[in-house]
């Protein structure tokens, strides 16, 4: 069976993520790609090995509850396909995010892990975006969720 999602990103506590993305920066070579204080994450840095194409593969934040595990679709169908599926096999949606550049859900695996299951829409506003939205709206039209992220076709 083919995989439906693909790893986008991991997201890792740390004391400190300016010291940790120094060391990933000029150890490894990642690049930093954006750097800042939100509330849900607390102190962060988004660190990628393709920053011409993906703001992030690893993430540093100060806040232990945003670690997650971010798996990416590619398409709005699968992401609907998976939402549908988590409702039939009982698996609770903690939150949905319109990030703008994707739609994320956020559920927990057996163990309690958060996991992020996401569609890139394509599109990149300036600024960090997390609006939260009803998960269940991924089983209306397309023209519907285009729009809750400022799109009029996927692009």
């Amino acid at each position: 069976m083919a995989a439906k999602v693909r790893l986008g990103h991991i997201a890792v506590p740390v004391q400190n993520p300016q010291v940790v993305s120094a060391f990933y920066r000029d150890f490894l070579g990642l690049t930093v790609t954006t750097e800042g204080i939100l509330p849900p994450m607390g102190a962060f840095t988004f660190l990628s090995d393709r920053p011409e194409t993906t703001a992030q593969t690893v993430a540093f934040m100060t806040r232990p509850e945003a670690r997650h595990i971010a798996w990416e679709v590619e398409s709005l169908a699968t992401l609907r396909e998976l939402y549908v599926e988590s409702q039939e096999r009982g698996i609770r949606i903690d939150f949905a995010l319109n990030h703008r550049v994707s739609l994320s859900l956020y559920l927990r695996d057996p163990e309690g892990n958060s996991v992020e299951i996401y569609w890139l829409t394509g599109h990149n506003p300036e600024g960090m975006y997390a609006d939260p939205f009803d998960p269940a709206l991924l089983c209306q039209p397309d023209a519907m969720l285009l729009a809750l992220v400022g799109a009029d076709t996927p692009a």
